[in-house]
């Protein structure tokens, strides 16, 4: 099996990003950054023959000097001598980047209309689930949609099964109180461990109550938007409590590539 490594391709989007935030950025220092956001696979991490950076330095660094035959190239300018060297966005970077955030809040818009349905669908009993839960992977029918469908009424038994307490809370034994709906439950939202737009890697269906946590808004959060530190700490919690059971349905990740999932 060839071994895992991250790809140039797979670095554009968060290196785009960090130039953007980071106006005139050496390479050695987007390296350092783009390290604290991507998990690096063991192959990624070994030090390369006679150097001291690692391997995934030396993709990033073949990244910039190939620049003129990828996306990243036109994205950038790059600036060797005097006082503004560095790298730097521009305008076709500009309008890429646009593109990254237009799609953050579409997707946004997208999860609150889900959480909206699951809130007025029905559970499923265990015969339904599992026929629910084994089903093929469909994309929905519009055309040029490379999303796929998500079945609310899973989510909705996935929060019933957790009587809606977080997961998270399960967990660690901490109390994340919430407020209670007009059904008289504790309100939670459901989230994908395995993102939905990483369907496209799996054969077998990843909308699925194997696949699927009950999390507190504030959990889901903090997953989606905060700090590399607060998505890691959670996800690698249920990243262990989901893991074996997705394997028992021949759904296999590893966390390196999971995180990898929610950055690039």
């Amino acid at each position: 099996m060839k071994e895992k490594r991250i790809s140039e391709s797979e670095i554009i989007k968060p290196a785009l990003t960090i130039i953007n935030d980071n106006p005139g950025i050496n390479t050695s220092e987007l390296i350092k950054e783009l390290q604290k956001i991507i998990e690096l696979y063991p192959g990624d991490r070994e030090i390369l023959k006679g150097r001291t950076d690692n391997k995934f330095s030396q993709i990033v660094r073949n990244l910039i000097s190939h620049k003129e035959n990828n996306k990243f190239g036109k994205c950038i300018n790059e600036r060797v001598t005097g006082r503004n060297s560095g790298l730097y966005i521009n305008e076709v970077g500009k309008s890429e980047i646009l593109g990254y955030e237009r799609r953050e809040i579409r997707d946004e818009k997208i999860d609150n209309e889900f959480q909206n349905q699951v809130r007025k669908s029905q559970a499923y009993g265990k015969k339904d689930l599992d026929n629910a839960d084994s089903r093929m992977p469909e994309k929905k029918t519009k055309s040029n949609n490379s999303r796929y469908k998500t079945d609310s009424r899973i989510t909705k038994t996935v929060l019933e099964m957790n009587k809606y307490i977080c997961e998270i809370e399960l967990i660690e034994g901490e109390k994340h109180k919430t407020f209670n709906t007009k059904g008289e439950v504790q309100y939670m939202e459901g989230h994908h461990l395995i993102p939905m737009k990483a369907q496209k890697d799996f054969t077998n269906n990843i909308d699925r109550s194997d696949n699927i946590c009950c999390l507190c808004p504030n959990c889901h959060r903090a997953i989606h938007y905060g700090t590399v530190k607060e998505k890691k700490s959670r996800l690698i919690l249920l990243y262990k409590e989901k893991i074996e059971k997705l394997k028992a349905n021949d759904i296999y990740i590893d966390f390196e590539e999971l995180i990898n999932k929610y950055y690039l």
